[in-house]
């Protein structure tokens, strides 16, 4: 990455809290109106054992403090030292008296980080839980201090060193101008000044309680670089159990802040207390199931997770997630729409709305179980197979639609037999798949669009094909097979039949094209590499389909123990876990000794009750994700200097 593209990751120098979700109950007393406050946040304030900076916080639904450049930063820092004008910071004093900032926490941000030698490379990897985040945070922290060294601004210590040598020579009586060199005699004055002049930001105070800082918020950031219109839903419902659970998931570290553990139902009431139990430990196991990777890849993006790529924007998990919740809450048939759910009970009892928000994330994890992780229930997807197009770009449609599909009806009837003849036909349905997913993804995009609003759609073809395979008994070679699949995928986007002349225009079996270049490079070169990847998945012998090893698989005995198998080694192998634990019915089923009617799936009787969200765009390209203003600044309303 060129070195001027380069951001420096910051977001760890003020903690983030809930000024999001009340956590005093304190009002704002009128006559701490009155009371005079700091104009300024200096260089002195951050540094001492009685520093501001632990005063420090900013609210959960501020942006992630990731978007600079190194340059951005460094001339900000001369900036401030120069005593230059710079703009100002906005805060809030909460009843607690911590200071919020509710803008300028980039620039804030910039001064602590040279105040600790710290620019992004002093935190653990799993603070940035991303390599390749990693990688190039520590690329432009050293960036940074090779430009502090070439303008000679050095380091923050090296102020601190030469004010203590040049004070110690006065105490002498010595002459600190004869026997410091120039360099060391610029940083002892300057440290010297900070004592007495306020070289900082001046601070612009939001005066009033909670929701006038939130309307605060909203204001700035409406009059600078504007909130997404999930952002401002968010941030306006604030209250609600779905935007609560959906804010524990996405900053799981801060989940405990979503929720009103201070007050007085929740603190006494031991049943309420064990459900936000639950609530946090629910949010941390999705958390992990959509968004850690578990695999490397040998390109680019080098790890897979289930949901989200890791070069996504963090503000951008709550949007996603709002979507998934909305399929979950969806997975019957039954209408779910992003804006009823976010709304339904903002002004509810707080049981009430505790209660809803542990349903939302059982409901979530529920769905989730099904496809993904170590639940006996599991069918075991692998994501880089059903979820990411042929140059591992993750395609939010597909992981919508096999969502929708699979837990379609009821659990213990539709889902579960639904679930045992997909894995009778899964090594056939993940050929056809891999081959012939980005023709259906741009197929799909081309009629209707992309990401959540093809969910009905996207699921659709996933249950046509498998009922072609059962249809043909996996014979994806026959000539009837061809031709079903040919006109499954030419009515994508349409209803159940598309004139004759559509059809033609679908090439299932078109050559590739040829590259100009005459060596392999680019996009060929990474889908060559993902290519090469999911060919060193393992195979479940009892569905044919794909795992990785170890990744939430189970051991299984080749010969079952009711029929003499032994409990060795050379009797074991890894299965699915929901293969394990069906395996008689999988292979009765795959033998032809038990027949399974595949529980419908019709898209005309949902049709009616389609599932509707919120802020997002119909225009969003094929596997990227959510349509993103380009935003070269990453917090909102503040402007690089």
């Amino acid at each position: 990455m060129a070195k001027s593209n380069l951001k420096v990751y910051l977001d760890h120098h003020i903690r983030r809290d809930n000024l999001l979700y009340k956590q005093s109950i304190k009002d704002v007393d009128p006559a701490e109106e009155m009371t005079e406050r700091s104009s300024h946040l200096t260089v002195r304030d951050l540094y001492g054992d009685r520093s501001k900076s632990r005063l420090l916080r900013k609210p959960d639904f501020q942006r992630a403090t990731w978007a600079w450049t190194p340059t951005d930063c460094v001339d900000l820092l001369q900036a401030v030292l120069k005593e230059q004008v710079v703009p100002s910071v906005i805060m809030w004093l909460s009843p607690d008296s911590d200071w919020y900032v509710l803008d300028g926490g980039h620039r804030i941000s910039v001064l602590l980080a040279w105040r600790r030698d710290d620019w992004g490379d002093r935190v653990s990897s799993a603070e940035y839980n991303d390599p390749t985040l990693e990688r190039n945070s520590k690329e432009a922290a050293q960036y940074v201090r090779e430009m502090l060294a070439e303008r000679k601004i050095g380091s923050f210590e090296e102020y601190l060193s030469a004010e203590q040598h040049y004070t110690q020579l006065l105490d002498q009586r010595r002459n600190p101008e004869s026997e410091l060199d120039s360099t060391s005699i610029e940083y002892a004055k300057l440290a010297r000044r900070w004592e007495t002049v306020s070289i900082g930001f001046p601070i612009l105070w939001v005066k009033g309680g909670y929701d006038k800082a939130e309307d605060s918020f909203l204001k700035i950031n409406k009059s600078g670089r504007q909130l997404s219109p999930w952002e401002t839903k968010l941030v306006e419902s604030r209250s609600s159990s779905f935007a609560r659970t959906v804010m524990s998931i996405a900053q799981v570290r801060n989940a405990e802040h979503c929720w009103p553990t201070r007050d007085s139902e929740v603190e006494n009431d031991e049943i309420l207390k064990q459900k936000v139990a639950l609530i946090l430990n629910k949010a941390n196991e999705i958390h992990n199931l959509l968004f850690t990777p578990v695999y490397k890849l040998p390109i680019d993006d080098p790890r897979q997770p289930l949901m989200v790529t890791p070069n996504t924007r963090p503000e951008m998990k709550p949007a996603y997630l709002a979507e998934l919740l909305t399929i979950t809450e969806g997975k019957k048939g039954q209408k779910a729409e992003t804006e009823a759910l976010i709304k339904r009970d903002m002004s509810d009892r707080v049981s009430h709305i505790v209660t809803n928000g542990l349903r939302l994330a059982d409901d979530a994890m529920d769905v989730l179980s099904n496809i993904y992780g170590p639940s006996p229930r599991s069918i075991l997807l692998m994501p880089l197979v059903y979820l990411y197009n042929k140059q591992g770009t993750h395609v939010r449609s597909l992981l919508y639609g096999i969502i929708y599909w699979l837990n379609h009806g009821t659990e213990t009837r539709d889902v579960f037999n639904r679930k045992l003849l997909f894995s009778a036909h899964r090594g056939t349905f993940e050929e056809i798949l891999l081959k012939n997913k980005d023709i259906i993804i741009k197929r799909i995009a081309r009629k209707i669009g992309s990401g959540p609003e093809v969910t009905l759609q996207t699921a659709r073809y996933f249950h046509g094909l498998l009922e072609l395979l059962i249809e043909h008994n996996d014979d994806i070679e026959s000539a009837n097979f061809k031709e079903g699949h040919k006109h499954l995928v030419a009515t994508l986007g349409k209803g159940k039949s598309a004139p004759a002349a559509d059809e033609q225009e679908i090439a299932l079996d078109e050559p590739e094209r040829e590259s100009s270049s005459p060596t392999f490079r680019g996009t060929q070169r990474i889908e060559i590499q993902v290519q090469n990847f999911i060919e060193k998945f393992n195979i479940c012998e009892i569905c044919n389909g794909r795992y990785y090893p170890g990744l939430f698989t189970q051991v299984d005995h080749k010969q079952p123990r009711a029929k003499g198998g032994k409990t060795v080694v050379s009797n074991a192998r890894e299965t699915h876990p929901f293969c394990n634990n069906n395996r008689e019915s999988i292979e009765a089923i795959r033998d032809g000794s038990q027949h399974l009617e595949l529980p419908t799936f019709d898209l005309s009787a949902t049709r009616s009750e389609q599932l509707k969200f919120l802020f997002f765009s119909e225009d969003t390209e094929v596997g990227e994700g959510i349509e993103e203003e380009e935003s070269p600044d990453g917090e909102i309303a503040e402007e690089a200097p």
